[in-house]
């Protein structure tokens, strides 16, 4: 990477551009049907973490879709790496950012006027700042869940295993949740009635020395959702993917969300009902003690620093 731009760059199709000049043409296919594939991952100390396991499911969705990337775009894993380079060298230490990779069907070739001949997929790159100071208070006050009217896109219609940015029903569902309550996150049921996921990330919940999450083909295949499981299954928790009922995610002892970029965040209620004591449970904690070890990172703590005046001004 030779650009000398001071600023953030980003990358589209091939080129390494200034952020600020990114732009999509309006007969892209991701604006005109929000045909678009993505993945999002985190920086760790200001290194990309989990690439790999982020491009294998980029692969598997584009496969699923039936899209290539161009081959003259190069290896989005050494994009990812030079981004990261550059970015984050305006972050403060105590900071990390989120790398984006997206890739649109192409161009809507008639709604052109002649600019373009033949479609091609679109591949994009780029990076913000991780919203450590939104996520602090969750720590400590755990999130609030409200299960929306929207139900979730029925997997005869869309697989929820490919991870898309046709999402129109997560915003009208996370606006529901949030008329009720300001600060709330949407949890969808599918048709059956039984809870998926939310906007951001898979749910767990703790009952009777298990954990239990929803099934694998009701959701998307979290990356931490997989990091997690692994990482009961090495403690001799047992893990079982099946239905859950909102009643079952009232009645357990604790529940958490997991991310690729946040990794865990405590859940306090659910449709205004609290769920287990404390915030975070004692799982959860453990859990999420277990993964800032393994990293060498206390994700809650960077976080919960963000909330303090140097933070908010860093």
């Amino acid at each position: 990477m030779n650009h000398q731009s001071a600023g953030p760059l980003a990358f589209l199709n091939g080129e390494l551009l200034p952020f600020e000049e990114v732009r999509l043409p309006v007969y892209d296919l991701a604006i005109v049907q929000g045909a678009t594939v993505t993945e999002r991952l985190r920086t760790v100390r200001h290194q990309p973490y989990l690439v790999q396991e982020h491009l294998d499911r980029l692969d598997q969705s584009l496969a699923m879709v039936g899209w290539r990337i161009p081959g003259d775009v190069g290896p989005i894993d050494q994009v990812v790496q030079d981004l990261a380079r550059h970015n984050t060298k305006r972050l403060p230490d105590s900071e990390d950012m989120s790398i984006v990779i997206f890739v649109t069907a192409g161009q809507a070739v008639g709604d052109a006027n002649g600019l373009i001949e033949r479609s091609e997929p679109t591949v994009c790159v780029y990076s913000a700042p991780l919203p450590l100071a939104r996520w602090g208070k969750a720590y400590t006050d755990g999130v609030k869940l409200i299960v929306p009217e929207v139900r979730q896109v029925p997997s005869t219609s869309i697989s929820p295993r490919i991870k898309m940015r046709s999402r129109l029903h997560w915003h009208l569902a996370d606006r529901q949740a949030r008329a009720v309550e300001a600060e709330a996150m949407a949890l969808l049921l599918d048709d059956s009635g039984h809870v998926t996921e939310t906007s951001s990330g898979n749910l767990f919940i703790v009952n009777g020395g298990q954990l239990c999450t929803p099934p694998d083909d009701a959701v998307l295949p979290g990356i931490a959702r997989s990091h997690i499981i692994r990482l009961a299954e090495q403690r001799g928790w047992r893990v079982r993917a099946q239905p859950l009922s909102p009643d079952d995610v009232l009645d357990a002892e604790e529940a958490f969300l997991t991310s690729s970029t946040y990794c865990i965040l405590p859940v306090s209620s659910l449709n205004g009902s609290r769920i287990g004591t404390s915030i975070p449970g004692r799982v959860t904690k453990m859990f999420m003690d277990a993964w800032g070890e393994e990293i060498g990172l206390d994700f809650a703590g960077q976080a919960l620093s963000a909330l303090t005046p140097a933070g908010m001004t860093s």
